[in-house]
């Protein structure tokens, strides 16, 4: 076999993988924006735990998204093999990404709220009740919820 027998690449193959690594840039992208974001606010507040529940979801997404991937396509492959692995390569990347990550803030909030993480118990003061304050999210506030 000479190298003038090898078949180039179809447009319809390259095309498809310029459209997943761009697919994929975007979303490196967006969950790097997500993670600036959390970072931002945590300085501002001075607190880490933004940066902290941002970054977890994000690891959940992705590691979820990649598992959901390769079931879809084993499904897919099993249903209708070429296109149905595709499909559900998709489908099952996208929903298990989208549920881990939810999954995973729930997860996230329980833990470091049961450490008290950036959470602290101060005084009202207008009314002198001691409150939870999530610094985290409100901020250093000197009012408890009935008073503000």
């Amino acid at each position: 076999m000479s190298s003038s027998d090898v078949v180039p690449g179809t447009s319809q193959a390259s095309t498809s993988g310029w459209l997943a690594t761009v697919g994929t840039a975007a979303g490196w992208a967006w969950d790097g924006l997500k993670v600036t974001g959390s970072v931002v606010n945590d300085i501002g507040a001075n607190t880490t735990r933004n940066t902290i529940s941002s970054t977890a979801t994000v690891a959940g997404g992705v590691v979820g998204g990649w598992s959901g991937s390769a079931i879809g396509a084993a499904v897919g492959s099993l249903v209708l093999p070429g296109i149905g692995t595709a499909v559900g390569s998709f489908l099952g990347g996208a929903s298990a990404a989208v549920m881990a990550g939810k999954a995973t803030i729930v997860v996230t909030d329980r833990i470091l709220d049961d450490m008290n993480y950036d959470i602290e118990t101060v005084s009202c003061e207008k009314c002198g009740r001691g409150f939870r304050l999530k610094a985290y999210k409100e901020g250093r506030d000197k009012l408890c919820y009935r008073c503000k």
